[in-house]
Formats: structure tokens, sequence, C-alpha cells
């Protein structure tokens, strides 16, 4: 992998990444996320990114909810999921945020070899976190490592989520998993439970059973949340033959058994997308339901405990080939 070239967007220091067959823009002031993957040779948009993008950075924060406060600074594409996950939940005396705070944590970076490092420290937990990414020819891989650095265990809810869209996102996609385990959400599902456990690809949806294998038509715009787990292989591929297009997912199940399977065409009115979401977004990691920490304890037991000066590592691999 060459040097990053670096650039300024919208007062950002955005680091854009290049090898034969990607082109990869990430923010290291945002918690290292991605905010664009393009296939080199067409510059094709695999990402879903926000109709408001990258914003300015001396933008006014508006009042409003943690929920609203995500939207408001989220660009779209692909970002950590740490200490918390979904909905705002407080903890140890401090509130968490949507998503958690390592998505928005500053962190400096620096070469070493192949690989690019960021790094950095959560302020309302008492984590550090490094970021390594390695770009190689059709595939990029993004290894998160935290560490408790405080004197008391802590309970996390760890992962990364990556919004795929752009040119992926069709009527001929196809998503193919590993998964032989999915549970519906209940907010999103009709007549469902957590405890409902249907086979893949089948899950609840808004007007009862749907393929989870497919994105639906154009016409029929829905939202969807489902969770996926027991894989036997910790492999996701999403194909558009239309594009000679396959994104291939593949992660470390060990510690991320769970992947958040969710879907937006159109059926959300109102803020934030006003009808225009569309996105297929996948979050492999620890726990689930995806509406915080105290939601992840009582109805899946799947808080992920790390004791002082514990260290954890995983990671999200993104291959990007043909059809």
């Amino acid at each position: 992998m060459p040097d990053p070239e670096v650039l300024v967007v919208r007062g950002w220091e955005v680091l854009r990444l290049t090898s034969e067959g990607l082109v990869v823009d990430l923010v290291p002031a945002l918690g290292g996320t991605v905010i664009s993957l393009r296939r080199r040779r067409d510059e094709l948009e695999l990402l879903w990114q926000t109709p408001w993008g990258l914003r300015h950075r001396g933008s006014v924060d508006l009042p409003g909810s943690a929920e609203a406060a995500m939207y408001d600074s989220s660009p779209g594409g692909w970002h950590s999921v740490f200490p918390n996950g979904g909905d705002s939940a407080t903890a140890h005396g401090a509130e968490w945020g949507f998503d958690g705070e390592a998505r928005l944590t500053w962190l400096d970076w620096r070469l070493e070899g192949t690989k690019l490092v960021l790094s950095g420290r959560l302020v309302r937990s008492p984590f550090e976190i490094v970021r390594t990414v390695v770009l190689r020819d059709d595939q990029l891989t993004i290894t998160d490592t935290v560490t408790n650095v405080g004197a008391e265990h802590v309970d996390v809810m760890w992962g990364q989520q990556i919004a795929l869209g752009g040119a992926l996102i069709g009527p001929d996609t196809v998503v193919h998993a590993g998964s032989t385990t999915v549970r519906s959400d209940p907010r999103l599902a009709s007549s469902a439970s957590y405890d409902d456990l249907m086979p893949w690809p089948r899950a609840y949806g808004q007007r009862g059973l749907v393929n989870l294998r497919g994105v639906g038509r154009e016409d029929t715009p829905e939202s969807r949340l489902a969770y996926l787990s027991d894989f036997t292989e910790a492999v996701i591929r999403v194909r558009r033959p239309s594009q000679d297009l396959t994104v291939e997912l593949s992660w470390d199940e060990l510690l991320w058994p769970h992947v958040w399977y969710a879907l937006e065409t159109g059926a959300s009115k109102g803020f934030p997308w006003f009808g225009t979401g569309r996105y297929l977004a996948f979050a492999p990691g620890t726990s689930w339901p995806a509406h915080g920490l105290h939601d992840a304890r009582r109805i899946s037991s799947t808080l992920l405990r790390i004791h002082p000066k514990g260290t954890r590592s995983a990671s999200l691999a993104v291959r990007v080939t043909g059809a």
C-alpha cells in the first residue's frame, strides 16, 4: 500500500488510499470512518453516503436527541460501533451516545510498513482504541483493538457497521450469508418477537414474511432490521450481476458472533431520509439487539466484559470482485 494522499475536504483531513483495485477515503478525526469505497477501474461507489455527506467541520450542532445528533454527524459509510450499539444508553455516570463515541473520536495516524495505524483515547469510557487499516489489491481490512485503561471492568457492545449503497443496490441484488439463525426486530416487523427464530433467509417484515436474500422491488419500499447468528461460515456476499459486482464481507466470528442486517429502500418517511434512504447495512459485533447497552443485557445477555488492562482485537475485511 503506497503512502496515503492527504486531502482537506470541508475542513476535515481525509486520507485517500489507493490500490490496483480500490480507492478508499477515511477521516481520522471521525474515528477513522471510511466515507468512500470505490472500484478503481470505473469509480463505482460501493458505500451509502448520507444526503448531507461529510458536513463542514465548522457546522453548528443543533439541539436534539442522541439519535438526531448521530444522524447530524454521520457521513455514512463504514464506522466503529463501541462501546455502545444503537440507541443511546447511560452507563457509569455518562451518556454513551448512539453507536458509542468511537466513531467520533479523534485518531492520530502513522504508517507502519504497509499498514495505516490510527490511535486515540475515548472520553466517556476508559478505553484506548487502535484502528489498523490494510489495503491490498481488491481487499480492505480494518482491525480494531480496544484496551481498558481504567481500574474497573466495563461491559460493552462492540463491532463495526458498513452501509452498502450506490450501484450495489438494485432489483437484481442478491445476498448470501452463512447464518443459520435469524431473529427479526419487533420494532420493524409485524407480529414478531425476539423469541421467534427463523432459518436464513426468512424473517418477519413490516408486511409479513420476507426473503432477506433480495432487497425488494423499487415500487415496494421497505425497512428491515434483523439479527443473524450461528454462522457456518463468517462470510456475507452481496452480488449485483448487472454491475459485474460482488462485495464479500468476512470477520472474526469468535469475538463478533452476531450480525445486524438493516435494509432501507425508501420506506422511512420524515427525518432523516424523507423517503430517499437506500442502503443495505451489516454490523458484525458482540451483541444484539441494536437498541443500546441495557437492552442487549436484558434481552440477549450478549455484552462483552473487558477487565482492567484487558485488550480485544477483531477485524472486518471487505473484498470487491466481479459478479
